[in-house]
């Protein structure tokens, strides 16, 4: 471990640059350069955003955190776009999920922010020229006008519900990197959880059926498994896409086999 000065200078008005233990750059985020800065006293999450300053995001995170959904925004700087954040010790998360999980979830779903909803079909036409879109067209086309037929399922979310955005300690599971919550339909998340934690359909339904039970207030829920079975496909190509477009070939090959295998449950 070692002391970055320039960093640890940057972090001056959270804590006193000579408190500063170590600077650890983190290498497990794309969007955004990150940073554990370690004290004798606590550590800290230091971010650097590079496309955009995700004000309602650390709005959610500042009302969420006092549930213990997520970090704390402890400082913000929105000129230079650098924030810090409690830091959460833990693991990210692996092909299991927790009831906490489910019920910090369905708290994010219902926290009261409202924004324009996220167009779903206006992200997947960003990527309509790309070989993912062009493979599967047919499929997307039908998934999209399927799913405007169904009931939406409104709610704040988190839109980037990935294993690595999720830390497993002793005390329970977190959320992490809020810069894409918007409001939303729910099975967004459902499916972005399903498909980075590798559900089957047994344990998909079990998703669902655990999912309607924290919403208590909420019996409207429309519990579809083939709803969410559309959802995958549609988060499946924008992931890909993204992966693609920044030439991860590693995670969007492991997702085009999901995506595969998907197809192969679909009739259309």
């Amino acid at each position: 471990m070692s002391r970055n000065p320039t960093i640890a200078a940057l972090c001056s008005e959270f804590v006193a640059p000579k408190q500063v233990l170590h600077t650890i750059k983190l290498f497990n985020g794309l969007s955004n350069d990150n940073y554990l800065i370690k004290t004798a006293k606590q550590n800290y999450l230091f971010k650097c955003y590079k496309a955009h300053w995700p004000h309602i995001g650390l709005q959610a995170q500042t009302m969420l955190s006092q549930y213990n959904v997520c970090p704390k925004p402890i400082w913000l700087d929105e000129a230079h776009r650098h924030a810090a954040f409690t830091y959460i010790d833990g693991d990210i998360a692996t092909n299991t999920y927790s009831l906490d999980l489910i019920n910090k979830l369905a708290r994010v779903h219902s926290c009261g922010i409202t924004t324009p909803p996220m167009d779903i079909a206006k992200e997947v036409m960003y990527y309509s020229n790309s070989d993912i879109y062009q493979q599967y067209n047919t499929l997307i086309e039908h998934a999209l006008s399927t799913l405007s037929t169904m009931p939406v399922d409104s709610g704040f979310c988190h839109n980037d519900l990935v294993k690595d955005n999720i830390i497993v300690n002793a005390q329970g599971m977190y959320l992490i990197d809020f810069e894409y919550a918007q409001t939303n339909d729910v099975y967004f998340d459902l499916a972005a959880l399903a498909i980075s934690l590798e559900l089957n359909a047994k344990e998909e339904h079990t998703l669902l059926d655990e999912y309607k039970a924290q919403r208590k207030a909420q019996s409207s829920f429309y519990c579809s498994v083939e709803k969410l079975c559309y959802f995958k496909v549609v988060f499946l190509m924008l992931c890909i896409g993204w992966y693609e477009q920044r030439a991860v070939k590693s995670k969007a090959n492991t997702l085009r086999a999901q995506l595969k295998q998907l197809v192969n449950c679909i009739k259309y």
